[in-house]
């Protein structure tokens, strides 16, 4: 059998398998990597370096001080020029523990909602504080001391709650870069929009006035998936997070875009490995991370 079906897959680099992973990386390398995503939820704390991001079909202009957020399953895309220094905190968190540090008044994970700013720029007296709290993070994961876990566990959520504070000031979040009009990302945009919607590759193509394969071909070119794949995959993802906030499966079903049932329970138990009418728990007892890729 041809192996060709597996090339059409949204790339998906690492696999979290503890609570969070912490990496400070400092390099001139400049970054080399497509669009890919991850199924966890991803933190950036650019502690000095310039270049852009791609998150979801947007591309913002990112500079020192900057923190960039990137949902689970969310595909982006880093570009930083070789050369220059690029001095970062990467932040890994898993579902589950975010999952874990939900109450009623608050949901941590809203945090990372496609509907809300990627990226956020503090003031100036603010980027310290933030650095700080990274680098006790990482002393404390370090650490032998008593209940360091809990406290590194805890320096995580208290960063993403004042960086979620930082958000409330609109004035503080960073706007769109000017290369957002490129079409294929206008694409993608579009289907983001859209994919609550009952829409086949077939309809977009007539949206955009192109032919389905050429639609198809270019956004292969350009996000390395067929644009059917990248489809199914927010689909379901946007749909598992619904059922895990309670929502009845066959409601989140056709509020993601699906027209039969049948298929999406499918799609779903192939990919999570459950039917839609059990709730998905990511296990984390195991403190490994199994693939490097602090991007």
């Amino acid at each position: 059998m041809s192996s060709d079906k597996a090339d059409t897959k949204i790339p998906e680099k690492g696999y979290l398998l503890e609570d969070f992973r912490l990496f400070h990386n400092t390099d001139t390398l400049g970054t080399d990597v497509g669009v890919h995503f991850h199924d966890f939820y991803k933190v950036t704390f650019v502690k000095y370096g310039s270049g852009s991001y791609m998150i979801d079909g947007r591309i913002y202009d990112v500079t020192t001080g900057d923190i960039i957020l990137v949902g689970r399953g969310v595909p982006h895309r880093p570009s930083f020029a070789p050369g220059n220094l690029y001095d970062r905190y990467t932040l890994y968190i898993s579902v589950k523990m975010l999952e874990d540090f939900d109450i009623p008044e608050c949901h941590i994970r809203d945090l990372f909602s496609s509907e809300s700013a990627n990226v956020i720029r503090p003031e100036m007296k603010e980027t310290d504080s933030f650095a700080g709290v990274l680098e006790r993070i990482d002393r404390e994961k370090r650490s032998s001391s008593y209940a360091s876990h809990l406290a590194a566990r805890l320096g995580v959520i208290r960063f993403l709650i004042e960086a979620g504070r930082c958000r409330e000031e609109s004035a503080l979040t960073v706007p769109l870069s000017a290369a957002e009009e490129d079409d294929m990302l206008r694409l993608l945009r579009y289907v983001n929009d859209n994919i609550s919607k009952v829409m086949s590759v077939d309809d977009i193509a007539e949206h955009f006035m192109t032919e389905p394969s050429k639609l198809d071909e270019d956004f292969r070119t350009a996000f390395g998936c067929q644009l059917a794949e990248y489809m199914k995959n927010r689909r379901l993802t946007r749909a598992h997070e619904m059922i895990m906030d309670g929502e009845d499966p066959a409601e989140a079903c056709y509020s993601c875009g699906y027209g039969s049932y049948k298929d999406f329970a499918d799609s779903y138990e192939d990919k999570y490995g459950v039917p839609p009418k059990r709730p998905v728990k990511i296990e984390a007892e195991k403190d490994i991370f199994t693939d490097y890729f602090p991007e």
